[in-house]
């Protein structure tokens, strides 16, 4: 039964924004890793992946026309290892931040330009604002689309559990802090690295980082949360 997360099925989840779940489900990434494929003639894709050949087939499908950037919002395995054979395919820019030492990173990959807390990108007739939100990474970025407070947050909030923070790259401090700056941000939809859409409220973040906050007391500050993405 096809369901609004099925694996490897296009669907536009907002204007100008189709959603492909990655075939990775599991404990550890819910229903998938959310790629999203934003833009109408210049195609841009938002954390294309695992390195999964036929997740990788299936976002060329969905773009339907070139894509010109590859963004992830960070390098955890399941987020972009597929940037560097999509690029290859396409010829698209690899943006991003690069890959810091340590395990559960993704070391191939090497952005052409590495992107910065506040620069914008423009897509179509709107703009993505790079925000970066260390916590669950270090080199954490998420990508706010200012003309209708769409927000693609990567692992920063995902829905059906609470994130996983895995020092010494994650960092709780850090986490919380970013949380609380996205809560003044004049977010209206979050787009998450995995499960559905969420709809912003006063509560969305707040609650997010409590739970957060509560679970890593139980974890001693390692993890917090069913899923390490």
């Amino acid at each position: 039964m096809t369901t609004a997360l099925t694996p490897g099925v296009p669907r536009t989840v907002a204007a100008g924004v189709v959603r492909l779940v990655a075939p990775n489900p599991g404990l550890m990434t819910g229903p998938g890793t959310n790629t999203y494929i934003l833009g109408d003639a210049d195609k841009l894709v938002i954390d294309p992946g695992p390195a999964i050949p036929a997740h990788i087939d299936a976002i060329c499908e969905a773009a339907g026309t070139a894509i010109r950037r590859i963004l992830v919002t960070h390098t955890h395995p399941d987020h972009s290892p597929a940037a560097r054979q999509l690029a290859a395919r396409t010829g698209a820019l690899l943006l991003g931040q690069a890959a810091p030492a340590g395990r559960h990173q993704d070391q191939s990959f090497v952005p052409h330009r590495t992107l910065a807390d506040g620069e914008t990108l423009d897509v179509d007739d709107s703009s993505l604002k790079v925000l970066h939100t260390p916590g669950h990474a270090s080199n954490h970025l998420c990508y706010l689309r200012e003309s209708d407070g769409l927000l693609f947050t990567g692992d920063h909030v995902i829905n059906g559990s609470t994130v996983v923070i895995d020092p010494p790259d994650g960092n709780m401090s850090d986490y919380l802090a970013s949380l609380a700056r996205l809560r003044k941000l004049p977010l209206v939809t979050i787009a998450p690295g995995h499960g559905e859409l969420l709809q912003q409220n006063r509560t969305t973040c707040s609650t997010g980082s409590s739970r957060t906050a509560a679970s890593a007391r139980r974890k001693s500050s390692r993890r917090c949360g069913g899923i390490r993405t």
